[in-house]
């Protein structure tokens, strides 16, 4: 019978494990079902030698789930691929959550717990325990398998993460504090009807603060998108009128062709050759600039313009390649953000190079009717250091700015991105799967 109560409140580590995991099941290194059949596996020898340890030598199950606990943190550690601050946020937001779970118990079972004097809780209270785990985990579900995932994603709120674990870390702390340590207290006046209500408006708290969280993110995600797709609007704009503009002055050119060979014709019949010159001299100094498609696509088109504007002021030279369709098969507000991003990485990486190096290479085509390739070449000096999600650090040579943005809508697609830098070449080759 004792071994069973110390399983019982083992066993808590079951839901601890299962919510830590439920955020970051894409970014796991193994497989999810191996993932979850090695901790079942490993949590189920847990279990049971602790509950035999703790028997035979009269430990508190209190120190077997502290114990078990970092072991499980280092390996969720290593078995998460991801940042580290993503990575300690979801692991004590799962160990805020499950604190609540024996501060309910105390509460409800106290009066049975009142005679218990063996330091083990009573089965009931340990059915009851596991219990109200699976009321946190449906309340906290969709907080945990879906909005979570999309905040960890997300490109614009990545410094959040450097410090917003402490908060879960703190609550635990915190709610470990508050969480009585004697069913006695408990009983004691009214006590445990407050205590009861202080807990339910303490777990509302933290569920309006998750959600509150999600909600801010939310908007700044959806305002950011905004942003592009204006900034991707005005670029066509743009575009649009230096068109009409070429047009407009290619049609005044034609219109007045017949009177500048007329002209011409007359001061070489009558051999003023120098006036020929200066005449020829000035309509090539009035001539208009010839105008230059990048692509088919009109928005594709607008964003290559606009860079290629920005690599001619800042003295680089972009060697454009795109042979895409009118109609992309992705998103052109996604693509053009992805295409935007690696651009503006070369350029900042090209930028204190000598002139002769500041080359960027841009190659986009269809490599068949499901899949689309990008491919982004430039030179670069000094060492780019990589970070933990394999992408480089931002600030190192220019290049890690943007660049989980572009990852997301890889994964989105289920795309491959492949990044190298050989020979002081960054590349970045990127296939869409449409």
């Amino acid at each position: 019978m004792a071994e069973l109560r110390y399983a019982l409140g083992i066993a808590m580590i079951i839901p601890a494990v299962i919510f830590a995991l439920m955020p970051v099941i894409d970014s796991l290194r193994v497989k999810p079902m191996i993932t979850f059949g090695i901790s079942g596996s490993v949590m189920a020898v847990m279990i049971f030698a602790g509950s035999i340890f703790g028997v035979k030598y009269g430990i508190g199950v209190g120190g077997l789930v502290l114990t078990f606990s970092a072991i499980i943190f280092v390996a969720y550690m290593f078995a998460v691929d991801s940042e580290t601050g993503k990575k300690l946020f979801c692991f004590f937001n799962s160990a805020m959550l499950c604190m609540l779970c024996p501060m309910y118990t105390i509460y409800i079972n106290a009066p049975y717990e009142l005679a218990n004097d063996s330091g083990i809780w009573l089965l009931s209270s340990g059915i009851i325990c596991l219990l109200i785990s699976v009321i946190i985990g449906a309340i906290f579900f969709r907080t945990l398998t879906v909005k979570f995932p999309m905040l960890m994603k997300e490109d614009s709120i990545r410094e959040i993460w450097r410090f917003i674990y402490i908060i879960p870390i703190v609550m635990t702390a915190a709610i470990y504090w508050m969480t009585p340590i004697s069913p006695a207290v408990v009983m004691t006046g009214r006590v445990r009807p407050i205590g009861l209500m202080l807990v339910l408006f303490l777990t509302a708290g933290i569920f309006f603060f998750l959600y509150i969280f999600w909600w801010i993110v939310s908007k700044i995600t959806e305002r950011a998108k905004l942003q592009q797709e204006n900034d991707l609007l005005t670029m066509e704009s743009k575009r649009y009128r230096e068109m009409r503009s070429y047009m407009e002055v290619t049609r005044s050119l034609r219109h007045d062709f017949r009177q500048h060979i007329f002209v011409m014709s007359e001061l070489s019949e009558a051999g003023r050759i120098p006036e020929l010159e200066a005449y020829i001299a000035q309509l090539a100094e009035n001539a208009v600039k010839g105008y230059r498609t990048f692509c088919a696509n009109s928005a594709v088109d607008a964003i290559a313009s606009h860079y290629d504007g920005a690599a001619e002021r800042e003295g680089a030279k972009i060697s454009w390649r795109l042979e895409l369709p009118h109609t992309l098969p992705v998103k052109e507000p996604e693509y053009c953000a992805m295409l935007g991003n690696l651009i503006e990485n070369a350029l900042k990486a090209v930028k204190n190079l000598p002139q002769e190096k500041r080359k960027v290479a841009v190659i986009s085509s269809m490599l068949s009717n499901a899949m689309l390739g990008l491919s982004i070449d430039n030179e670069y000096s000094g060492e780019i250091s990589f970070g933990e999600n394999g992408l480089p650090d931002s600030g190192t040579g220019g290049h890690g700015m943007g660049l989980i943005s572009v990852m997301n809508t890889v994964n989105h697609y289920g795309g491959t991105m492949n990044i190298s830098t050989e020979n002081n070449i960054f590349s970045v080759d990127i296939i869409l799967y449409c």
